[in-house]
């Protein structure tokens, strides 16, 4: 390696880094107070870097939420994949695949509420801002390759006779259907799990066992 390539690939190791930096500080920032309540201003500040140095890196809000989201699910996949993707899981039955896949979403509500009160707050964004769909497929990218090892299970339990056959032609609806509401009460409960008086009494947990036992409980024969 000569001089000038060592040179620019430490530059690139520093970009990294930085863009790696700014990344965690958007995400800290919209996972606890929104994204619209966030300046770009705020983001270099809590990144520790100018304004001007944010811009070179990412010239609007949408685009730094977007990459935000990007590498949140991409954080999220690193913890989750490698179990998903090892021989003890690969023996299951389709059915006791996608009953890990759930415990390891009850897992995530717990060790990483962050990551689903991102999501909602980023969902919400992009509503109001209209974003265009043609400018979420690298998002969308990410998001299909959790879908399709979800959706693995579930035809892999239809086919070994593990979940009920009444679903083999509508996989797709009982995958959204299942996903949707799991995650969107992990959404609540990490949102505003404690917000009321009566709230104090009801672990998210246990609640999110309960839902989860109860839909797989519908999957059976």
């Amino acid at each position: 390696m000569t001089a000038t390539e060592k040179l620019a690939e430490e530059r690139d190791e520093l970009k990294n880094a930085r863009i790696e930096r700014i990344l965690l500080s958007a995400f800290s920032l919209f996972s606890h107070n929104g994204i619209d309540a966030i300046a770009m201003t705020d983001i270099a500040k809590n990144a520790e870097i100018g304004v001007a140095s944010l811009y070179r890196y990412f010239e609007t809000k949408d685009e730094i939420a977007i990459r935000t989201a990007m590498w949140a699910w991409e954080s999220q996949k690193k913890l989750i994949v490698p179990i998903l993707d090892s021989q003890d899981f690969n023996k299951l039955n389709g059915f006791n695949q996608l009953d890990q896949i759930l415990r390891l979403f009850f897992k995530l509500y717990q060790t990483e509420p962050d990551f689903f009160r991102f999501i909602y707050f980023f969902d919400a964004y992009v509503v109001c801002q209209q974003i265009p769909a043609e400018r979420l497929l690298p998002y969308q990218e990410i998001i299909l390759s959790v879908q399709k090892i979800i959706a693995g299970a579930i035809h892999k339990g239809i086919e070994d006779g593990s979940i009920a056959s009444r679903y083999r032609d509508s996989e797709e609806e009982l995958y959204f259907s299942i996903m949707h509401t799991i995650f969107s009460t992990s959404q609540k409960l990490s949102l505003s799990g404690k917000m009321l008086k009566m709230d104090e009494t009801n672990d998210g947990v246990s609640q999110l066992q309960l839902l989860g036992n109860i839909l797989l409980e519908g999957l059976k024969k």
